[in-house]
């Protein structure tokens, strides 16, 4: 079995809570048109619900629309009925009558206590922004509760948004009982004007209603001229109510700038430049726009008369707080001082716009920029001022010398000098030139000075000596692989290029080369010390005995047994070969060729 929401229309206390409000204020009333929507119950209008009995709303447009449907509580409170999480289409074709509940899913029953409940329906050709946001909401949640207050939620959330081609109407219902009535006549002059009884058509005057007993207010319409006329019903008794066309009562509002809301008397009535008819008397009117602070002005205005009135906005005021880099500038706005930059900044107070703010300094280049201001903005910017350029004279002997600055190639010399803007501060200077050693030179400068730089040049030396001894003497010595003679007591002098590595080679017979590598500046002599180490000559000994495994030594140091191979050097040594229960030999061993090969015979001893 399906559930169903059931969505209870809850009526507060009494019918004096809603008689307390104003209902010109909360109940929208449509201005005749070629748009017509209808609502109403499963039941007449005005008729009783018993409490746990379900209510069925119908609707329809004489035109293809989009409609909201939402009811009004006796407290004051507005409550989204359509469209909703279950029912979300609000976009209806025209002469086609519709039912809420749409689907089974929800449905609608009285609560207590007894009272009096609104069902307003708003229609629009168009999808106008209120619309959108209100189907957006009541399909995003649950029935939502759009205020707790309807007068302010109609007038400032609903009216001020309507536009292009709607219409409205409006049905209400009792629960539990019905109140007492009484009748009103409703008459203008001249007659023949349209009349709306709290936001529901009656038709032309002269027109006669029965009206629940309490507050109720009537919209009459004539040519291009509306009149909202409150007025009270008691109960068994008739009550005339009249609109007067003929003799109007006309407000003119415009404001600077225009566009701006307008609301009389806490009801906004449309857009500045507007006219409408009021009622004479003492009235307050107040113009509102985004970016500018309110204007109101209380007036008061003789039956007939027409007033107008222009209410002056002022945009609100935007804050710029301006730094400097370094701190303690001068600041101008436009061209016009404003006051020195602190550390902490300098905060000013200026008319929405767009500026150019300067920043201005001893010894340091003006820094500016152009900045727009909104209203009610809060901005800050920072202005970062260089220091004035200094000037560098530069001069080289010889002239023709390439010149860098801090890296950076700035030109040649010439016999006037070479002039190169620079910033403030430290610098380093370089001359290079073919032919001469490149030459640095450091220089400070202040802002604004002029100074001359001498740099002198001096030629490039381009070959060393090396002084090469040899340990013992009269090696041949290489130098790069070159030959370049003999090292004798005195050694050997070599001019060699300066500033590259030089790999030298001493060699002699019976020795190892010796090498070093080595590097000279220009004219500069180095002495070399090279030594030669004798070339060790070794042969390969095997020594073999019968029998086998017995001991070797050889100078009196065990080598091994038998049979054993061993290298040593080119010599003459002793030779023991040695094994238990034989006679030890005791050899003479000359090692003097790469291979020497011995062997033995042990006697056993007897």
């Amino acid at each position: 079995m399906k559930r169903s929401l059931i969505v209870v229309l809850a009526l507060l206390v009494a019918v004096t809570a809603l008689a307390d409000m104003q209902l010109k204020n909360i109940i929208i009333v449509p201005q005749p048109s070629e748009l017509e929507v209808k609502v109403w119950l499963n039941k007449p209008e005005g008729a009783v619900y018993q409490v746990g009995e379900s209510l069925n709303i119908y609707f329809k447009a004489n035109k293809s629309c989009y409609v909201l449907i939402y009811n009004i509580r006796t407290d004051g409170k507005i409550t989204l009925l359509f469209p909703n999480k279950y029912d979300s289409n609000n976009y209806i074709a025209p002469n086609v009558t519709y039912k809420l509940p749409i689907s089974n899913l929800y449905s609608f029953k009285v609560a207590p206590p007894e009272g009096k409940e609104f069902i307003q329906i708003i229609a629009s050709t168009s999808f106008i922004p209120i619309i959108q946001q209100l189907k957006d909401l009541g399909t995003r949640q649950t029935f939502p509760l759009l205020s707790e207050d309807a007068e302010d939620y109609v007038q400032k959330q609903i009216l001020p948004y309507l536009s292009g081609e709607w219409a409205s109407d409006i049905t209400y219902f009792y629960v539990g009982k019905a109140p007492r009535t009484g009748v009103a006549q409703l008459e203008s002059n001249p007659s023949g004007a349209h009349v709306y009884v709290d936001g529901k058509y009656i038709g032309r005057t002269p027109a006669r209603v029965e009206l629940d007993e309490g507050q109720h207010f009537a919209t009459f319409y004539w040519q291009n001229n509306v009149v909202t006329e409150t007025f009270f019903v008691t109960a068994g008794r008739t009550v005339v109510v009249t609109a007067n066309f003929i003799q109007k009562t006309m407000l003119n509002i415009t404001t600077t700038p225009p566009g701006a809301q307008i609301f009389l008397d806490g009801s906004f009535i449309g857009v500045s430049p507007i006219q409408v008819e009021v009622q004479p008397g003492q009235h307050t009117v107040l113009a509102t726009m985004p970016g500018y602070t309110a204007a109101q002005q209380s007036f008061s205005i003789a039956p007939g008369e027409t007033k107008t009135i222009n209410l002056v906005l002022n945009p609100e005021q935007a804050t710029l707080k301006v730094y400097s880099s370094p701190a303690g500038a001068s600041i101008y706005v436009n061209g016009q001082y404003r006051g020195v930059a602190p550390s902490a900044g300098l905060t000013l107070t200026l008319t929405p716009g767009t500026y150019t703010v300067e920043a201005r300094l001893s010894g340091y280049q003006s820094s500016s920029t152009t900045v727009t201001l909104n209203p009610g903005e809060t901005r800050t910017i920072t202005l970062t001022l260089l220091p004035r350029k200094a000037t560098l004279n530069i001069f080289t002997n010889p002239v023709g010398a390439s010149i860098y600055v801090d890296g950076n190639y700035v030109g040649t010399t010439r016999s006037t000098g070479l002039s190169v803007q620079v910033d403030p501060g430290t610098h380093t200077i370089i001359a290079t030139m073919s032919g001469y050693q490149d030459t640095t030179v450091t220089v400070n400068v202040s802002s604004g000075e002029t100074k001359r730089v001498d740099i002198t040049l001096p030629p490039i030396i381009r070959t060393g000596f090396l002084l090469i001894y040899t340990n013992p003497t009269n090696a041949s010595v290489y130098v790069d692989g070159s030959y370049v003679g003999t090292a004798g007591p005195t050694g050997l002098r070599v001019e060699v290029d300066a500033n590259v590595v030089h790999r030298v080679v001493a060699s002699l017979p019976d020795y190892e080369d010796a090498s070093v590598e080595v590097q000279v500046a220009p004219n500069e002599t180095r002495t070399v010390n090279l030594t030669l180490e004798p070339i060790v000559k070794v042969g390969a000994v095997s020594i073999n005995s019968w029998p086998s495994n017995a001991l070797v030594y050889i100078n009196g140091y065990l080598k091994g047994i038998t049979p054993l191979r061993l290298n040593l050097e080119y010599g003459t040594y002793q030779l023991v070969v040695l094994k238990g229960g034989y006679y030890a030999e005791v050899l003479t061993l000359k090692v003097d060729r790469k291979s020497v090969s011995v062997s033995v015979t042990l006697k056993p001893i007897q």
